[in-house]
């Protein structure tokens, strides 16, 4: 199954967030991205380590995270963060 980020938990977490990468924006989007690999990664150190490399992504490309939200749907295409399933599907 190809999936990137749950695009409806992560928008309704942080759509009340201000516009920088405070920590509770970076903790809501953590643990939407871990609550979705969860259920198509097995191995919780590779849900961990595609969710820290989704995060990390995401943030360089969209300081905002307003703008990161705006962009949900492109993000899941994005090529750069599509790589972060590289290492975990060796």
């Amino acid at each position: 199954m190809k999936r990137m980020i749950p695009i409806l938990p992560l928008a309704l977490l942080l759509a009340s967030c201000n516009a920088g990468w405070h920590q509770e924006n970076k903790d809501a989007f953590y643990d939407a991205c871990m609550d979705d690999a969860r259920t198509w990664i097995d191995d919780p150190a590779k849900a961990k380590t595609y969710c820290e490399c989704v995060m990390l992504k995401v943030m360089e490309k969209y300081p905002n995270v307003n703008d990161a939200l705006d962009n949900i749907e492109l993000l899941s295409r994005d090529p750069e963060i599509q790589a972060c399933r590289i290492p975990i599907m060796k």
